[in-house]
């Protein structure tokens, strides 16, 4: 046994090395009175259900209205038509995705609506920015930067999205929105400045070709964090990472999801997971000195790794594969600040031993938690299916928690927790 744990154990630290080179009433039964109270319930359960019937027409009203004003044909990029001469018939349209990024305080980008339009019948000299094909679709999405800081902040126009599999790139082609429609701040001078205390609007678009849209429901896209004035060292938060269904089903894909802890296989594209066990409301607390660490809850998931990612798993065999996911929170009450990188985690596995988190399956984070801040983290584990059945107790240890220097803090202390398993 102590064998097959030191097997996991090092076939756990190839894969960190591999991957780093590349959320009634009731009614009593006892007179003639009752009758008529029965009488009266009746009628109010049968008024009740008009009522209810009447809302549920109502409701898909509501959702028939909001699906036609996705739908109805209107071109929100209509520049595309006229650099292509082609025809220009609309895929998918969501009017109101409501997807938005806080980059700090006062600095956030939403995107106010996307259209993705089949295009083919163009003019050869179109077909330059459709990889020489034929045919293809267009990916326009409606950007609004807000920024209501003191400073002039950058952004340049950083946007990346990849296929669903993680093979492919979708590549952004500004030329495909008019001039006059992309997101800038004439007053400044700098072509990718913007004030302080305005809001910007625009849009900008990506080339999807055939094959790319016939495979993607969910592509990742992801926006590149900011920084302040032109210093690209001062940056401003992190990068925006989000799922963008380019149809129904993809929205389906996106429910799904979001019911997933956003580790770096859900976010990142590298595997897909189906949870086959959790408890998403542990909460308990311990504490090291004057700060709290709360594990909230755990996720355990079968994984696929996607075709873009399958070489980064390649030391684990050609088995299926177990992911654990950990949420937890570390409340700082202390009067010393630590780094949220440097924060610890291993799982203690029986009595073989301990393994490393997979820190590159972990959100990016940086900086320090200062007093007064919570920090909200996520430990990922992987085990190969047929030794993780093996297993009877996990343990996670967070801690210990180190300053910027990676110095220890806090006489080196950690927390442990028990964690639930599948009986």
């Amino acid at each position: 046994m102590k064998k097959l744990y030191i097997i996991t154990t090092v076939l756990a630290l190839l894969f960190v090395g591999a991957c780093s080179s590349k959320d009634k009433g009731e009614v009593k039964s006892s007179s003639g009175k009752v009758d008529a109270e029965q009488t009266e319930t009746n009628e109010s359960k049968n008024e009740k259900k008009e009522d209810e019937s009447e809302k549920a027409t109502e409701d898909e009203g509501v959702a028939d209205n909001d699906k036609a004003k996705e739908d109805n044909g209107e071109i929100l990029n209509p520049y595309i038509e006229e650099y292509t001469g082609g025809d220009v018939e609309v895929v998918f349209t969501n009017q109101n995705p409501g997807f938005a990024h806080a980059f700090g305080d006062k600095v956030n980008m939403s995107i106010d609506a996307y259209q993705i339009v089949h295009v083919s019948n163009m003019n050869e000299s179109a077909k330059g920015s459709f990889n020489d094909e034929d045919e293809g679709y267009v990916l326009t999405l409606k950007l609004t930067l807000d920024n209501q800081s003191e400073d002039e902040i950058s952004y340049a126009g950083g946007l990346s999205m990849q296929t669903d599999d993680a093979t492919e790139h979708i590549v952004k082609r500004t030329t495909l929105v008019d001039r006059d429609q992309w997101m800038k701040d004439e007053s400044t001078e700098g072509a990718s400045l913007y004030s302080a205390g305005k809001s910007f609007t625009g849009l900008d678009a990506f080339l999807i070709t055939k094959d790319q849209f016939e495979k993607s429901q969910l592509p990742i896209l992801k926006i590149d964090a900011l920084w302040r004035g032109e210093d690209v060292s001062d940056r401003i938060g992190e990068e925006a990472v989000i799922p963008l269904p380019l149809s129904d089903e993809g929205k389906n894909k996106a429910k799904e999801s979001a019911n997933l802890y956003q580790d770096k296989m859900v976010t990142d594209t590298i595997a897909e997971k189906e949870v086959f066990f959790s408890e998403e409301d542990i909460n308990e607390t311990q504490e090291i000195d004057k700060v709290k660490v709360t594990l909230n809850g755990v996720q355990y998931a079968d994984i696929t790794p996607t075709d873009g990612h399958k070489e980064r798993f390649k030391n684990f065999g050609d088995g299926p594969l177990v992911a654990l996911t950990a949420k937890f929170t570390v409340e700082n009450n202390s009067d010393e600040a630590f780094d949220q990188s440097f924060i610890e985690r291993k799982l203690h596995v029986d009595d073989r031993g301990t393994m490393l988190s997979q820190g590159m399956l972990e959100p990016t984070v940086r900086g320090e938690v200062q007093p007064g801040d919570t920090f909200e983290g996520l430990a990922v584990f992987l085990f190969r299916k047929d030794e993780f059945g093996i297993f009877k107790e996990l343990k996670l240890q967070i801690g210990p928690l180190a300053d910027e220097n990676a110095k220890r803090l806090f006489k080196e202390k950690s927390v442990q927790f028990d964690l639930p398993m599948k009986k």
